[in-house]
């Protein structure tokens, strides 16, 4: 009886889904350890982007656990609990099928819902520089993937109040899927009041933030997660900083950068109110 060869066995594969492949893991030693090999799940990973199939929605339904709804089938959902904790969690980001999520008792891990696998990361502290701190520090997150170095990399700054409201006690780290380890970089020099959770857009996170503590005007701050480097991003010259209430509605513009870090690039897609 004639037998596929690996190459093409591997090819078929590829077009399968994530639930699929883990049912044929079970098949042969040979197909557990191709279907569990690196090279193997990049490859997967790049042709679901490139065909936008096996993609899910995850929603959180209560504090505990959450909903993955198919996009291929919009009637096929299913109630996920995240692992490690029976306590109510928070998503600090999500990438390529990751979720980066922090419990009641700040313990931090990244979760696969297609796999149920997952990975607490190791605890950092807070090492501020100095003791005067006069409110509760507030911590900010980004979750993301950097191709060069082929790492998921979490950021953390946090931030507080001094005895002088003029000026904030801040650090910034980095931890590193690949070495499993917190790094600490250099201290911010902005200020985040609102967004918790970074975006991410062209290998690079993002929060709106105010350039003093006593502005009113927000800024697009990124972070390379390459270089490490934070950088500024011209924003449109008219964009709206605040939503502006007309008898019950709201005035919302949508505006899209069509070449990353060039002002003259933005254009606005939508508007409605």
């Amino acid at each position: 009886m004639a037998t596929l060869s690996h190459d093409l066995t591997i090819e078929i594969l590829r077009g399968l889904s994530v639930k699929d492949l883990l049912r044929f893991k079970c098949v042969s030693k040979l197909w557990c350890s191709s279907i569990d090999d690196p090279y193997f799940i990049k490859l997967h990973l790049s042709d679901s982007l490139k065909t936008n199939t096996n993609h899910s929605l995850i929603l959180r339904r209560w504090g505990y656990d959450f909903l993955s709804v198919n996009y291929d089938s919009l009637k096929t959902t299913q109630v996920i609990n995240p692992p490690l904790t029976n306590s109510p969690i928070k998503i600090l980001g999500y990438c390529n099928g990751l979720l980066a999520l922090i419990d009641d008792k700040d313990r931090i891990f990244l979760w696969n819902p297609s796999t149920r696998k997952s990975q607490v990361l190791p605890s950092t502290e807070i090492e501020f520089s100095s003791t005067s701190i006069s409110s509760a520090p507030s911590t900010y997150y980004g979750f993301g993937y950097e191709p060069i170095s082929d790492d998921y990399k979490l950021v953390r700054m946090v931030q507080s109040h001094g005895n002088n409201d003029e000026y904030f006690h801040s650090e910034a780290k980095v931890y590193s899927l690949r070495s499993n380890c917190w790094r600490r970089i250099k201290d911010v020099c902005f200020y985040l009041k609102n967004r918790k959770f970074g975006f991410l857009a062209n290998n690079a996170l993002h929060w709106m933030v105010f350039k003093t503590p006593q502005s009113d005007n927000r800024n697009l701050v990124g972070f390379n997660l390459g270089s490490e480097e934070f950088h500024f991003l011209e924003l449109p010259d008219f964009c709206l900083d605040k939503l502006f209430w007309e008898i019950n509605n709201f005035v919302v513009d949508v505006w899209i950068m069509k070449e990353y870090g060039v002002k003259q690039s933005w254009i606005k897609s939508i508007s409605w109110n």
